[in-house]
């Protein structure tokens, strides 16, 4: 749990006019910044507090204008050392440091785990705030950050569908208050007010203190301002809120601003692993290395280690470099959607893909896991992941490939795999975002020859496992027998589709496969606009709205 309140006293402000009429202001005489106390409370935030604090070090913010109060209790993970390292560098940059923590005891009475809130909980955290309040106002500190908790316009504004400043009834967490309005004087945390009589939390508390004072909150969602972590529920652990916090950076190097650790905090090594398969395949154009750059650190942060495959441009090769590396058009073959053939960027991801089916079974890996560079995870991927596997091997199931990230193109049931939890037999999928592949599955793709009747990799893979709707293409490969599951919910999704802004597809964007001349793109073709099977949610929804 990580909170903040920002309070701001006011010296001065720019503009702002004498105390009588015939005074000027020199020139070369410029108005200080106004004052601000930052208050931290934080417990058992180890694996977040690095990145918070380095937020805060990066506030664009004259440092000797604020003063620090910082508060942490009944950790079981090492909080305070990692706050008393922070501010053992960093207070002589600050104007004044107030530090109070408490390390024992560990846990409330009657708390069931790290995430779960008693009444005894909640106590002390009004105790808190209200001190961190009655310090301010001594610092004659004026505001406080929000964020907003629900209301009938909670979606449109989460989202920022609506932005602007609304009055709302409550804000979560980290909120600005202007202390310099007659009303604030009577606000407070703790004790709640007399004709309170609702639950007994910190937020509502306060809210209501707000409502009987006659001092109006607002949320502001103009701009990001920065992240709150999805909540635990009361029976998770630590380890359950790191996960979290780790999809919460993930989704931030997508849609950023990425997060970064203080520069003054011990961040232990991590130790990537392979997730007990023989090799992880990223598969990236080298002229494309922000995506790079980004899946490595995506992984990393999952302690995923990871092998960069450079994958075939297809933009940089003429009809003729294609034609000698044996690839030739599978006979009637047209896009379904937009009536062209195969574009280059398509004779590209074919290839790569191709490539590591070959290298899998040059080294004979028995199991591999292949990503492309544009995709975003699902929270929890690995632990997911690993499960999986591990129930796939406990009934010996007989699969080749493992769809992870796909395009359902028929939105009809698929059959469920019988003792293996979130696993479906595929039926005719686009996309290949993600998929494990075992050493029989690539054999299997090598030996259908498929460099000299090559379809688009979405669309052969379907024909491998004998679900693809064209019985004429189906001819041409008489060994339909690839034993092909997916994950459900899928673990793997596009980071962007088709329309968006952000959305670039070097496969769609292209020229055609023996004419240089004719270029494409993707608005013929409905392979990338996103499908219905694909909309899900990356966490689910009960915990994604929770906030």
């Amino acid at each position: 749990m990580l909170s903040m309140f920002l309070y701001v006293c006011l010296g001065a402000f720019s503009g702002v006019r004498g105390h009588f009429s015939e005074e000027k202001q020199p020139q070369e005489s410029t108005i200080q910044k106004p004052t601000v106390v930052l208050a931290i409370i934080a417990r058992n935030a180890a694996h977040s507090l690095p990145y918070y604090l380095g937020a805060i070090e990066r506030l664009d913010y004259p440092k000797d204008r604020i003063s620090v109060w910082a508060a942490t209790d009944h950790n079981i993970d090492n909080t305070t050392a990692v706050l008393r390292e922070w501010l053992t560098v960093m207070q002589i940059y600050y104007h004044n440091v107030e530090w109070r923590p408490m390390d024992q005891p560990t846990s409330y009475p009657g708390e069931m785990g790290p995430k779960h809130w008693t009444n005894g909980r909640y106590e002390y955290l009004m105790k808190l705030k209200q001190a961190a309040l009655n310090y301010a106002k001594r610092q004659w500190a004026d505001y406080i950050m929000g964020y907003y908790r629900r209301t009938a316009e909670y979606f449109p504004t989460k989202h920022r569908h609506r932005r602007g400043c609304y009055p709302v009834p409550m804000v979560h967490s980290t909120f600005l208050l202007d202390l310099r309005k007659e009303g604030v004087k009577k606000l407070a945390f703790h004790p709640p007010h007399p004709d309170y009589s609702w639950p007994f939390d910190d937020i509502i508390a306060f809210a209501f203190s707000c409502r009987v004072s006659g001092v109006q909150m607002y949320l502001c969602n103009k701009q990001r301002y920065g992240y709150l972590n999805v909540p635990a529920k009361p029976h998770q652990t630590n380890e359950d809120d790191r996960g979290n916090f780790v999809h919460l950076q993930l989704e931030a190097m997508i849609d950023g601003p990425p997060m970064y650790p203080s520069k003054h905090v011990f961040l232990p090594p991590r130790h990537p692993d392979k997730m007990g398969l023989d090799e992880v395949y990223l598969i990236n154009l080298r002229r494309r290395p922000d995506r790079r750059d980004r899946m490595v650190r995506t992984l990393y942060e999952q302690d995923i280690d990871v092998k960069v495959m450079d994958a075939v441009d297809g933009g940089a090769l003429n009809s003729s470099d294609i034609k000698q590396l044996g690839v030739d058009l599978l006979p009637g073959y047209y896009d379904p959607f937009s009536g062209r053939t195969l574009t280059k960027g398509e004779v590209g991801c074919f290839l790569s893909h191709y490539n590591i089916w070959k290298e899998m079974v040059d080294l004979q890996l028995e199991r591999a896991v292949v990503f492309e560079d544009d995709v975003r995870f699902q929270g929890n991927f690995k632990k997911r992941l690993l499960r999986l596997m591990e129930e796939i091997d406990l009934v010996e199931l007989d699969w080749d490939l493992i769809y992870l990230g796909r395009k359902q193109v028929n939105p009809t049931q698929e059959q469920p795999v019988e003792n293996v939890r979130n696993l479906v037999e595929a039926g005719y999928s686009y996309w290949t975002l993600s998929y494990v592949i075992s050493l029989q599955g690539a054999t299997k793709l090598l030996n259908a020859e498929p460099l000299s009747k090559m379809v688009p990799i979405d669309e052969f893979l379907p024909l491998m496992y004998d679900k693809h709707p064209n019985e004429k293409y189906k001819q041409h490969f008489p060994n339909r027998n690839l034993q092909v599951f997916s994950t459900h919910p899928l673990l793997v999704f596009p980071c962007h589709y088709a329309g968006d802004p952000e959305w670039v597809s070097d496969t769609e964007t292209s020229t055609l496969w023996d004419d240089d001349s004719v270029r494409t793109d993707w608005r013929g073709s409905h392979k990338t606009l996103k499908g219905s099977s694909s909309s899900a949610g990356l966490q689910s929804p009960i915990s994604r709205d929770e906030l």
